[in-house]
């Protein structure tokens, strides 16, 4: 049951992601993996398979100069595979750590670009 004080942060958190020209409104990953997943109804979710975009996300990282940061995306491929939901809510975290305004856009770009992608028939 989700408080006061749950939905103000919850509102803080949708609020803090810009608006993109071109994608519309861009969800922290993790909130679009659950809705993602609710809609599929417990039949596998082919949208949600969010570790397409967690090597753009380290690449870029490492390019920048955010070495730790890459290397946490990175971990993501060790031992057990982690679920969508833990992989979204690790790059949601990273990207927030992000200082670099034009580093956090590119990384933004990304997460557009999952949360449109449209599977061709």
């Amino acid at each position: 049951m989700d408080t006061a004080q749950d939905s103000n942060t919850k509102k803080e958190r949708i609020n803090s992601i810009p608006s993109d020209p071109l994608c519309g409104k861009i969800l922290f990953l993790s909130d679009w993996v659950k809705t993602q997943e609710e809609a599929a109804q417990g039949k596998e979710c082919l949208p949600c398979d969010i570790s397409t975009i967690a090597p753009w996300y380290r690449d870029l990282l490492k390019k920048r100069g955010y070495k730790e940061l890459s290397e946490k995306v990175n971990a993501l491929a060790e031992g057990e595979p982690p679920t969508n939901l833990e992989i979204a809510e690790v790059l949601d975290e990273v990207r927030e750590s992000v200082k670099d305004e034009d580093t956090k856009k590119e990384l933004l770009t990304y997460d557009c670009m999952m949360q449109t992608y449209e599977e061709e028939n």
